[in-house]
């Protein structure tokens, strides 16, 4: 069985109509076949709590999830609006407890950087590979000058999937651009008009797997 995580209905409207609800609460919860596939799909809400709570609801509930799958839009820095990327590498960047000697992003006793495995992430070498930073704002200023990607609930998927040792794999779709003019008007378009472009990403991870 796989488990398709995303923060807002928006963004799977269309694979939601193709499951059946099976719950409202906490968290609404999908469950069928797609692509000769087990699906289940949570809708987490938005931010790092959220989608925590909703994944670690789900792995305990669900024992026979065998893979995680997260799926959303994204702002970008120095990236292309509406790019396609699966994430290579996540991390935060609104956790600072450097002064007692963690890096960075690090949750103590934690990594600092969640890596996507290595044999998993080979598979889908005709998509971009791309770093994510999470953190619980909605970014519009750049926060280093390399090409990256950022959320507000990847990373935090990432480290309940290293706690609990189920593989993820993470897929973006570009929906802002971090300091253009037009950033917000951008988003509000890209909210509710990306959910085909990711579920054609899913559909192409979901041949592999």
């Amino acid at each position: 069985m796989i488990l398709v995580i995303a923060a807002m209905q928006s963004e799977v409207e269309i694979l939601q109509s193709h499951l059946q609800l099976k719950s409202s609460h906490p968290f609404k919860v999908y469950e069928g076949t797609y692509q000769d596939k087990e699906l289940l799909l949570v809708i987490s809400g938005v931010g790092k709590t959220n989608a925590s709570s909703a994944l670690s609801h789900m792995l305990t509930l669900y024992p026979a999830i065998r893979q995680v799958i997260n799926l959303g839009i994204v702002g970008g820095h120095k990236v292309g609006l509406y790019d396609t990327f699966i994430v290579s590498e996540a991390t935060y960047h609104d956790v600072d407890l450097t002064v007692f000697n963690y890096d960075y992003g690090q949750i103590p006793k934690y990594p600092t950087i969640y890596y996507t495995d290595m044999q998993l992430l080979n598979k889908f070498n005709n998509f971009k590979h791309v770093r994510l930073y999470t953190g619980d704002v909605f970014s519009t200023k750049p926060i280093l000058d390399a090409p990256y990607i950022v959320d507000m609930e990847g990373a935090s998927i990432f480290q309940v999937c290293h706690n609990f040792k189920y593989p993820v794999i993470s897929i973006k779709v570009v929906s802002d651009v971090l300091g253009d003019s037009n950033q917000i008007d951008a988003y509000k378009k890209s909210e509710a008009a990306l959910a085909d472009q990711l579920l054609e990403a899913l559909d192409i991870v979901l041949e592999v797997l």
